[in-house]
C-alpha cells in the first residue's frame, strides 16, 4: 500500500478508527463518592451510544485504507458519502453518550466521564471532520444531502448498456442476421 496517496482527510478517519479501537477499551465512567473513588466500564457496556460507533468508525477507518487503495472503487458506491455519513453518525452517538450520560448519581454519588469516553469522543470527531472533508474533496456539498434525487443517482450504477426504457442492466437484443445474398 502506498501511503502517500493518503490525504489528511483519510488520515483524520483512519486516526479516529484507530484512535476508538484503542481508547474504547479504557474506562468510560468514574464513580465517586464517600471518600473513595471507583472507574470502569468500556465501550461495549453502552450498545447505541458506544459499540455502534464503535463498530461504525473501525469500518470506516477500513473502508477508507481500501479506497485509498483502490480496492474499493468509485463506481462501485459513493464512497466518500458513505464513509460521512457513517462517521457523522458514530459522531452523534458518542455526543450523545458523552453529554447525556444516564447513569444517575443518586445517594451521594458523582457519576462521571472517564477518559477512554473522553478520549473516543475526541477521535469520533476527528473521523467525522475527515470524512466531511473528504466527502467536500470528492466534490459534495451538505446542500447534496438535502436532495433524495441526487442521493438515489449517487447510488445508482448505470453502465452505459441501458435501454432508455428498460431497467439498469437490460442490454438491447441482438441486431437482426444480415439478408441472404440474392443470385440475379
Amino acid at each position: 500500500m502506498d501511503f502517500t496517496k493518503l490525504k489528511t482527510p483519510d488520515w483524520l478517519v483512519i486516526g479516529g478508527g484507530i484512535g476508538i479501537f484503542i481508547f474504547g477499551f479504557l474506562d468510560w465512567v468514574t464513580i465517586s463518592g464517600f471518600g473513595a473513588s471507583v472507574s470502569g466500564g468500556n465501550v461495549f457496556d453502552f450498545f447505541f451510544t458506544g459499540t455502534v460507533p464503535w463498530i461504525l468508525l473501525i469500518a470506516s477507518a477500513v473502508g477508507t485504507l481500501l479506497v485509498s487503495a483502490e480496492v474499493l472503487r468509485s463506481d462501485q458506491a459513493p464512497w466518500p458519502l458513505i464513509i460521512f455519513g457513517a462517521t457523522a453518525l458514530a459522531a452523534f452517538l458518542l455526543l450523545i453518550r458523552f453529554i447525556f450520560n444516564p447513569i444517575d448519581g443518586a445517594s451521594g454519588l458523582d457519576v462521571g466521564r472517564g477518559v477512554g469516553m473522553i478520549l473516543s469522543v475526541i477521535s469520533g470527531l476527528a473521523a467525522a471532520v475527515g470524512g466531511y472533508l473528504g466527502f467536500q474533496a470528492a466534490g459534495g456539498d451538505i446542500k447534496d444531502l438535502t436532495d433524495m434525487d441526487k442521493l438515489k443517482s449517487s447510488f445508482s450504477k448505470d453502465s452505459g448498456n441501458s435501454l432508455e426504457t428498460g431497467d439498469a442492466g437490460d442490454t438491447p437484443p441482438p441486431p437482426p442476421p444480415p439478408p441472404p445474398p440474392t443470385e440475379n
